[in-house]
């Protein structure tokens, strides 16, 4: 009996600090995107079934979706960068907070639409699933040197190729293989 007790004990303390991160997080989204509550309850609604969809939890999403509005992006951008991430972090197992610094990297170095986000972790998922890289090493190397390399004329295929190498022939630390 006290064995289920604590057990009942310890999920109501979860369910509360769930409850309790998922309204901070949405506080903070209608902070920065200064919608109203009605506006917020809808937008719950819908990253709870995004999330759902996605596997991953409404916190996370929350969590994904505010650093998206934070760089002044619109619903659709975020939606998708979001949906983006939370994929890409199903893979490397990181924070959302760490892919999507990694992923906004690639993207603003190639100026990439939300459209075709997507596409681009694609592209690292592919070669990251050879077993010369990860995705995580390769999207924290190409973090590092994105926006260069475009400013130099190296495309992102060329990028995603070049760092695959480098990191395969030389099992560098991706920060540094990056820099």
């Amino acid at each position: 009996m006290t064995t289920a007790v604590n057990a009942m004990s310890a999920s109501i303390g979860n369910a509360y600090n769930f409850i309790k991160q998922l309204d901070t997080s949405l506080n903070d989204i209608q902070i920065v995107t200064n919608k109203s509550a009605q506006s917020m309850q809808q937008f719950a609604i819908e990253a709870n079934t995004a999330a759902k969809a996605l596997g991953t939890s409404t916190n996370d999403y929350t969590k994904a979706a505010l650093i998206y509005y934070q760089q002044g992006l619109d619903d659709k951008d975020v939606a998708a960068r979001t949906e983006t991430t939370l994929k890409a972090m199903n893979i490397t197992k990181q924070s959302a907070a760490t892919v999507s610094e990694q992923l906004t990297a690639l993207w603003n170095g190639y100026k990439v639409s939300a459209d075709q986000a997507e596409s681009y972790v694609d592209k690292l998922a592919a070669v990251a699933a050879t077993p010369a890289s990860t995705l995580e090493e390769l999207s924290t190397a190409i973090s590092k040197v994105a926006s260069s390399a475009n400013m130099l004329g190296v495309n992102a295929d060329q990028l995603v190729a070049q760092v695959s190498t480098i990191v395969s022939a030389t099992r560098q630390a991706p920060e540094a293989v990056g820099t």
